[in-house]
């Protein structure tokens, strides 16, 4: 099993369209790989969801020692939710990103840009 350390974006954005400094936070984790997020059919059932999840985190597991993935988990909710505690389980550390909202307005649209902050840990 690869012992190198990875950080996993586990999302619909990939690396690429990152900010310096998420990039940075990201790097100081590990190597940045990115594996998109599924879709999520809404009218899937709960047990569709779940075996969904049951191959990601299958997938992830397949990248590396569980004691040095970091993974950037983020996407539709119960997907999240059934990923995350499987990947913890396992001993694998789980992350989210932190976002500011800056809002601004002209001519009377409100125009919303995300400037990345930091990853929190679930």
């Amino acid at each position: 099993m690869n012992d190198h350390k990875l950080f996993i974006n586990f999302s619909n954005h990939p690396s690429s369209g990152w900010s310096k400094e998420q990039m940075a936070h990201a790097t100081r984790c590990g190597d940045v790989v990115d594996l998109p997020f599924p879709p999520v059919d809404p009218l899937m059932t709960s047990e569709q969801v779940q075996e969904l999840a049951a191959q990601s985190v299958n997938a992830i597991l397949a990248m590396g020692n569980p004691a040095v993935l970091m993974v950037h988990v983020m996407g539709e909710m119960t997907l999240v939710y059934h990923v995350v505690n499987a990947l913890k389980t396992r001993g694998v550390r789980c992350v989210a990103s932190t976002t500011e909202r800056i809002v601004t307005e002209a001519d009377g649209i409100k125009m919303s840009t995300f400037r990345f902050v930091t990853f929190r840990e679930y």
